[in-house]
């Protein structure tokens, strides 16, 4: 083989202007990279040699020489920059900068496959010479496919010349095939190889991985009702859409059948994977089989087989046929997608089934006793809001951490609070409650979150101790997230993460919600992008979440309500349930700037609970104690509450409600 002809030159000019390939250089100790002649750079104190200018040559100032790609690639292979190892260096070039490689030999070998009715006389008498057929494939099948035979054709695997079967492809590029080994090459430009299509304009479209594979089916089918097609190799995804689009133009009504080898390596599988995303993203009906249903034994193994043929065409029949019910199947799935489910698809089964799972939560609790007896605490999404310092983030802080007393796995997600500080509140409360026989008794100069934070526990160490050994003990499933990172996409994925472990969804907690969509110039629409996510998440996963909103300043002094709420537009409608917290005051009490001030400095606090939207039962309103500074909610009992809700003439005969 000549290595000194004028395209491999011009090749290795081309490739010695391209960027060094620095990949496979070795970076120097201190700069640089060590020096592919001399070894500069490799020294624990040395600085090695440089890229120019122009990112083409490497310099190296200790011994004065310069490097091209030839230069680099050739160390990398460990071969010279001369004779056959020059050719070897300009296709390694070739394929790490996607070069058309093509050589002054397979240049003549396709001159010679361009006289047609010479390589295919050629195959005619090497068939002939066969016994008639070759590989299984009679010369008539490999006439059809239009292949030829050529006696010379370089194979750079094999290092020499062998004799070889030559199919063309659709765009006029070639196929080799050597005769002696499994030595095969692809010349440029890639494609697929059409080897048969119906007279029909409507057909299923069986599509190979190679070209033999594709001639054993017209072998053992010689006139099928499907199409035949190969698609060069696993590496063909391309060249099927623009094939298929070309069939698209002509008008032909097909649907594609992927039937890729099942190597033990996994390669034609994860190739027909691929392709088959690629199909369904560009709107075709596709589906994978396994023709042989055996691993490492393709369709040319069984056309050599004893009876190839007969046991290829049964295959072929039984292919069709699970071939045609899951095309069936695919079309009920899709008309399934633009109609939606019918009766018959539901009933029974599958709404028993769907109330099978929602009864998983028949008996969650939200651990304020007088919230549950108001509702279900189902999995949806819960937006809580209230003014500012009335107690958000605290109740919801105690109802995770009770509902994780109950074995419910837990997370709550704080973009403003730190985890130390929302820990804090949690052994202030506990310290309270074990204090104060639950809020019964007076406790002089409780501890609080604050006092924990700045080590002041004065007559409360004891105590403190206890419920740091209590909360070890209790080693419930809850979590607090201290997250930076405002982005609701990374956080869905974690919480995906957590759902796939467990067997019960969680409950999570996001505080808040505007914080999440502050990265958003329009609040209003991240808000809505941010509740569509959070909604199309929590439904497939069944998670529920708890989410913290502030109010609208506009009604601070107003009876909460929908309007109460920021941006309300996207909350009220993808919520499932919306509670309000606000000051319980009496009917006779008007909510100005006065009371509310007035009932902000009691205490404990007296706060109301408003459900203003609950998609699993009525709305409803309920009171607790609220002891602010130890970030405790205590449940009202129903008869403390109706003393405040009820007009005073209907509470004349009560009891004196006590807190």
């Amino acid at each position: 083989m000549k290595t000194n002809n004028a395209n491999l030159k011009n090749l290795a000019e081309e490739i010695k202007s391209r960027p060094i390939l620095t990949r496979y250089l070795t970076p120097a100790n201190k700069r640089g990279y060590v020096c592919i002649g001399c070894g500069n750079g490799s020294g624990d104190d040395g600085t090695g040699a440089d890229v120019n200018d122009d990112e083409t040559r490497l310099l190296c100032g200790k011994c004065q020489k310069g490097f091209s790609n030839i230069d680099v690639i050739a160390n990398h292979l460990g071969i010279s920059t001369t004779g056959k190892d020059f050719f070897n260096v300009v296709k390694f070039g070739c394929q790490e900068f996607g070069l058309p490689f093509v050589d002054s030999d397979e240049t003549a070998t396709i001159e010679k496959f361009d006289k047609l009715e010479e390589s295919q006389e050629s195959l005619a008498n090497f068939v002939n010479n066969q016994g008639g057929k070759w590989r299984g494939l009679s010369l008539e099948t490999l006439q059809r496919g239009n292949a030829g035979f050529l006696p010379d054709v370089y194979f750079s695997a094999a290092g020499k010349k062998l004799p070889a079967i030559v199919i063309p492809n659709d765009l006029g590029g070639v196929y080799f095939r050597s005769i002696q080994g499994k030595f095969h090459k692809n010349n440029k430009p890639m494609a697929t190889t059409t080897v048969f299509l119906p007279a029909s304009d409507s057909f299923d479209l069986i599509i190979t991985e190679g070209q033999i594979n594709a001639l054993s089916i017209l072998q053992a089918v010689p006139n099928p009702k499907f199409g035949v097609m190969a698609c060069s190799g696993t590496s063909g995804e391309n060249n099927i859409l623009a094939k298929l689009k070309e069939l698209d133009s002509q008008g032909k009504n097909f649907r594609v059948i992927l039937a890729f080898d099942f190597d033990s390596n996994g390669a034609g599988q994860n190739a027909a994977v691929n392709v088959l995303k690629s199909l369904y993203k560009a709107g075709y009906t596709a589906c994978t089989i396994n023709i042989t249903k055996t691993d490492d034994f393709d369709l040319n193994d069984v056309l050599r087989s004893n009876n190839g043929i007969s046991k290829l065409a049964k295959m072929l029949d039984d292919s069709i046929k699970f071939v045609k019910d899951e095309f069936e199947r695919i079309a009920v799935e899709e008309n399934k997608k633009i109609l939606g489910k019918s009766d018959a698809d539901i009933f029974p089964s599958a709404f028993e089934n769907s109330l099978a799972l929602t009864a998983r939560f028949a008996d969650r609790k939200t651990g304020f006793d007088n919230l549950d007896k108001e509702m279900v605490f189902l999995p949806g999404i819960y937006i809580i809001g209230g003014l500012p310092s009335l107690g958000k983030t605290t109740f919801a802080l105690q109802l995770l951490e009770q509902a994780a007393q109950q074995g419910e796995h837990c997370f709550f997600c704080s973009f403003e609070m730190s985890e130390n500080f929302l820990h804090a509140k949690r052994i202030a409360r506990r310290v309270y409650q074990l204090e104060s026989n639950d809020g019964l008794d007076t406790v002089d100069k409780p501890l609080t979150a604050t006092n924990i934070l700045t080590n002041k526990f004065f007559n409360h160490k004891d105590n403190f101790n206890d419920v740091l050994e209590s909360l070890h003990n209790e080693n419930i499933p809850f979590y607090i997230w201290e997250l930076d990172e405002v982005d609701i996409d990374k956080l869905l994925a974690r919480i995906g993460k957590i759902c796939s472990t467990l067997e019960r969804p969680p409950i999570v907690c996001i505080d808040y919600l505007q914080l999440l969509a502050c990265n958003n110039e329009q609040t209003k629409a991240g808000i809505d992008t941010i509740l569509r996510k959070l909604k199309t998440f929590q439904r497939s996963t069944d998670t529920t979440f708890i989410i913290v909103s502030s109010l609208n300043r506009l009604n601070y002094n107003n009876e909460i309500s929908f309007e109460s709420f920021k941006e309300s537009g996207g909350i009220e409608y993808t919520a499932d349930v919306m509670w309000g917290l606000q000051f319980l005051l009496t009917p006779d009490e008007e909510r100005t700037t006065k009371t509310l001030s007035k009932a902000k400095q009691e205490n404990p606090r007296k706060i109301q609970l408003k459900c203003l939207k609950n998609r699993f039962g009525a709305n409803f309103d309920v009171g607790f104690t609220y002891f602010s500074a130890v970030d405790y909610f205590k449940p009202l009992s129903e008869c403390n509450y109706l003393e405040f809700t009820e007009p005073a003439t209907k509470n004349e005969t009560k009891k004196t409600a006590e807190f």
